[in-house]
């Protein structure tokens, strides 16, 4: 009982002289509505629930605060927008350059990377390999996402006709060989070869999640009961397995890096001189940038931002297709008229005359975006409007998933529409209610190679089969795992087409 008063006097005190210091964050925090704070906790208690639950919780938010609220958790303040405008002008904002807290709680796993790093380091890295991103590095891509889609196509004629499965298991493969042979620079065998792949794209949803919970939920922000939980020796093991794989990568690369005279290069010579001939690996290897232990990291974000995404994308544009037969009608209808009776690689022009399979395509990430929010740090105070302020020391948590979802944008909502996105109805509405690539400097580095991946795999995939699935979209539950994914997978099941 003693211990418990002391406890209790402790953290009093402690929040006492944290007040003290923070009058002026506090004062400018009552400048927007939101829901009543606890002392320490603020608004956390709130984010106890599972998964599936933290859409519903910030839509309640939401529809009772309005489209800029402010959200304590714990002592970190966040302003939680999906007003469009407010959205376009903080995005895009030098004072807003800088990931949130909550990032840290992937940088274990992901360095600061692509994903979870911000500053003049990860300025450096991400300008170093963008161009492995770019449209002209894409096209020479091509060849390799056909070849590993006709391996996907392969794995789907083999499985019996009319069975559900996930088609999650078969996709994340495909993007998993075509990041390695184009990002990476690996050839197909010594991919296969890679330590713990399988085992690293099987456990990589569950890590994502539990890193998504560390960022919701108090108690585990707490270090020695993180260490003590189930998550933490988890998470140990699997960075393990990643280093593993990433440091087969760069030996694999070394061995192709035998001019010791490209030693001597410098960053922008590697990064743009002669790209074509540098892989994203070679580049992070000849920079001498960053050391060892972090390039390993780099790596790794650098696979599962492109191979994770691009899958779980394909994944629920193949499902919307299975569950609205209408719809996959008729996008069949639009390949059928630009390939004919032919199966053969797709390209880029053909992609140009599907405005169809673009409308699916962006339907599919309004629904289920990228990421369902993002949270940058307010580095100093931004006006934003109406005697507003955003002080420095707090967050900006910009709500993708409910900004996708607000009513007075999105007639029906919650209903699969790719005429959404047609040119008369997208020319009337705000372009800034639709951000599935955020904005800004922090936008999505792989958006060209992940929507070029994922309509290659789609083409192919519709031209020969009929999708179907045991659920219906009513069935249909999501979760945040950083990502917006399905509850219950990506159940199909296949029928041949008769061509």
């Amino acid at each position: 009982m003693f211990l418990l008063l002391a406890l209790a006097c402790v953290a009093l005190a402690w929040w006492a002289r944290w007040c003290a210091r923070r009058r002026r964050l506090l004062a400018l925090a009552e400048q927007l509505p939101g829901p009543p704070a606890l002392p320490v906790l603020g608004n956390a208690l709130i984010l106890i629930r599972n998964p599936e639950g933290i859409f519903v919780t910030f839509d309640k938010l939401k529809e009772e605060y309005g489209r800029a609220f402010r959200f304590w958790l714990g002592p970190d303040l966040n302003y939680c927008i999906t007003e469009p405008d407010y959205v376009k002008i903080l995005l895009q904002s030098r004072k807003l350059n800088e990931r949130g807290p909550q990032y840290k709680y992937m940088v274990d796993f992901l360095g600061y990377g692509i994903l979870s790093g911000s500053g003049p380091v990860w300025r450096k890295q991400r300008k170093l390999i963008s161009p492995n991103y770019s449209h002209k590095a894409i096209e020479n891509y091509s060849y390799v996402f056909n070849e590993e889609t006709g391996f996907l196509l392969q794995r789907l004629r083999a499985r019996p006709a009319g069975k559900s499965f996930n088609i999650y298991e078969e996709v994340v493969k495909t993007t998993t060989y075509t990041v390695c042979q184009t990002l990476f620079g690996l050839s197909r065998e010594q991919t296969m070869k890679l330590p713990y792949l399988q085992e690293i794209v099987n456990e990589t949803h569950q890590i994502y999640a539990e890193a998504f919970m560390r960022m919701t939920k108090w108690y585990l922000q707490i270090e020695p009961y993180y260490w003590l939980s189930q998550y933490y020796p988890r998470h140990k093991r699997f960075i393990q397995k990643t280093k593993h794989m990433a440091d087969a990568v760069v030996k694999h690369r070394l061995e192709k890096l035998n001019d010791t005279s490209l030693i001597e290069l410098d960053d922008s010579e590697i990064a743009f001189n002669k790209h074509d001939a540098f892989s994203t690996v070679d580049k992070l290897i000849l920079t001498k940038s960053i050391d060892y232990d972090e390039m390993l990291k780099q790596i790794f974000t650098i696979f599962t931002t492109s191979q994770e995404t691009s899958a779980n994308i394909a994944s629920f544009l193949l499902l919307m297709m299975a569950y609205h037969p209408e719809c996959q009608e008729k996008l069949y209808a639009e390949i059928k008229e630009v390939f004919g009776g032919e199966d053969r690689h797709v390209t880029d022009e053909d992609v140009k005359r599907m405005p169809y399979l673009d409308m699916v395509f962006k339907e599919v990430v309004r629904l289920f975006p990228i990421a369902a929010m993002v949270q940058r740090t307010v580095m100093e105070d931004i006006d934003i409007s109406h005697g507003v302020t955003l002080p420095a020391g707090s967050s900006l948590t910009v709500l993708i998933f409910h900004l996708h979802r607000d009513k007075e944008f999105w007639p029906d909502p919650d209903t699969f529409d790719p005429e959404r996105f047609s040119p008369e109805r997208s020319a009337a509405r705000d372009p800034n209610c639709y951000i599935p690539f955020s904005l800004g400097s922090m936008n999505c580095l792989g958006r060209h190679f992940g929507t070029k991946l994922v309509k290659t795999v789609c083409i192919r995939v519709v031209r020969e089969f009929r999708l179907a699935s045991p659920e219906t979209y009513a069935d249909l539950k999501l979760l945040c795992a950083v990502s917006v994914e399905s509850v219950n997978g990506y159940p199909v099941f296949l029928n041949p087409r008769l061509n």
